[in-house]
């Protein structure tokens, strides 16, 4: 066994993909994740099953995003009998409020309407900062021997988000403030929006698990006229025939692909790849 597998005497799961990558800065060689959600996966239809519950046998913490992102976090709870500890991650960072206008959905998940909380506030660097030390103080109850090295690592991973941030408004001052519109359907960075001063424009009809109808196209061309948006921008998977549709009738120019779930796959697996991938292409859309 190398020394790595030697060093590792914690074992955590995950119940999302972003929280595989925090668990792993902060934990390092220590700690052992198991990631019940996968690279990629579909974190708003995600349900744990029997096999999933048998492979928290051995594990001590379970990360959660928390703020109602995760439904049948009671169910899972009470099927646990180890002593598992279930932390949600998110519940100790400030929430936001849905605000996209009215009649403004997350189409993934409706019932996350307007004037709910955006479950999504991994998409600020502010917050993941937070959620590196919630992470760390929860391996360091759980293995207090190594408390030491949580620390340090959330600090070193939490250094780098900071420049990291730093980057990305350096990024955005090309931007001028009219310009500074996200249109997007799936509203899923009202986080993201704060901290750089954007404004969140919902455009029905970008997403990739409802497709539109004829009035929600009609509706999504008048906003994108009324709002003077300069792109839209389509997330992981979507239907790339509503957005040609979309870009005919109005001249918005089609932006690239966000990853918006914090589920990005090969190079933008991790935070960092997909935050910076996020940024650039933002700017190189809206940018005059």
């Amino acid at each position: 066994m190398g020394a790595a597998a030697e060093a590792a005497v914690l074992e955590v799961a995950t119940l999302h993909p972003v929280l595989t990558d925090v668990a792993r800065q902060v934990g390092g060689d220590r700690v052992k994740v198991t990631a019940l959600v996968p690279e990629g996966g579909d974190i708003h239809h995600f349900a744990p099953t029997t096999a999933d519950v048998k492979k928290l046998a051995t594990v001590k913490v379970v990360l959660a995003a928390g703020k109602h992102m995760e439904n049948y976090l009671d169910k899972l709870g009470s099927n646990l009998t180890g002593g598992q500890r279930i932390v949600e991650v998110g519940k100790p960072i400030p929430s936001l409020k849905i605000e996209g206008g009215d009649g403004a959905l997350f189409m993934c998940c409706p019932a996350h309407a307007q004037g709910a909380i955006d479950p999504h506030w991994w998409n600020s660097i502010d917050n993941m900062q937070r959620a590196s030390r919630v992470v760390a103080e929860a391996f360091a109850d759980a293995d207090p021997e190594g408390k030491s090295v949580y620390k340090a690592n959330a600090a070193a991973f939490s250094a780098r988000l900071g420049g990291l941030k730093k980057w990305a408004k350096a990024e955005f001052s090309v931007i001028p403030a009219n310009r500074r519109k996200l249109a997007t359907a799936h509203l899923a960075l009202s986080y993201f929006a704060k901290e750089y001063g954007f404004r969140l424009v919902p455009v029905q009809g970008l997403n990739h698990n409802v497709a539109p109808t004829s009035p929600e196209l009609v509706k999504a061309v008048e906003v994108i006229r009324t709002q003077g948006v300069g792109a839209v921008f389509p997330e992981q998977g979507v239907n790339s025939k509503y957005l040609a549709q979309l870009a005919k009738e109005t001249g918005v120019k089609v932006g690239g692909e966000l990853v918006a779930d914090g589920n990005g796959t090969g190079p933008l697996a991790t935070f960092e790849a997909a935050f910076a991938h996020n940024v650039r292409t933002i700017t190189a859309a809206l940018k005059p």
